[in-house]
């Protein structure tokens, strides 16, 4: 029963945005396969559930009152993160547009389009592929490092029954947090990427995700403002 409990905490909690939108907006943004936002969302999941087993180890082995406060600290600074994050990364999305259409070609319509192609390929294979290793790498940390704050009292209520029950209940709930995480997060990205096939929204996709991604942050610090 306790695993099912556990589970089921798991599935419920993952329904919060911050677990799925920053990182499916960043693999719209970034043109990723459902394949590899699944790859990175398992990374990204990975930690997350790490980071929430760690507080909840503080919660059994000091005290509940001190978990709770390295997480809502932990959240906060996730918070903080995803709204630096959303900032950033709209400027440079921003600013790399500007940039690459500023320029005027002597050439033709036609000579203006392939050589344009030619440069956007030329910067992509020189910069953009270290760069959406470098975005996406940081949008797994931030997300990873927001605790899960109804692990907690799992662990609390599984503690009783044994060590084994208490394996068994984290176990279930990693299962369930990151299965979770990786469905939903797949599922939003094929729905964000089917709302901007519009040509003039997917030309500025980037920019929108950085705007998301920052409005996530807000929220969550909102949310930890109103429970505190």
């Amino acid at each position: 029963m306790l695993m099912i409990s556990a589970a089921l905490a798991a599935t419920l909690h993952t329904l919060v945005p911050d677990h799925e939108i920053p990182l499916a907006m960043i693999g719209r943004a970034q043109n990723w396969t459902v394949k590899k936002m699944a790859g990175i969302t398992l990374i990204a999941g990975a930690i997350h559930i790490s980071v929430s087993m760690g507080i909840g180890v503080i919660a059994l082995i000091a005290s509940v009152t001190l978990s709770q406060f390295v997480a809502n600290s932990a959240q906060q600074i996730s918070g903080f993160l995803l709204i630096v994050f959303g900032i950033a990364y709209a400027f440079f999305s921003w600013r790399r547009k500007r940039g690459g259409h500023s320029h005027s070609h002597p050439h033709s319509h036609v000579e203006h389009r392939v050589v344009h192609a030619s440069h956007e390929t030329k910067i992509e294979k020189d910069g953009t592929k270290e760069s959406t290793v470098s975005w996406g790498a940081w949008i797994v940390a931030i997300v990873g490092i927001a605790p899960c704050f109804t692990l907690i009292p799992v662990l609390v209520a599984a503690v009783p029954y044994g060590v084994t029950t208490t394996l068994l209940v984290m176990l279930s709930y990693a299962i369930a947090t990151i299965g979770m995480m990786v469905i939903l997060t797949s599922i939003a990205l094929k729905a964000i990427e089917y709302v901007t096939r519009l040509a003039r929204i997917e030309k500025h996709v980037e920019i929108l995700a950085g705007v998301v991604i920052f409005a996530v942050g807000v929220w969550l610090l909102v949310e930890i403002g109103l429970g505190a």
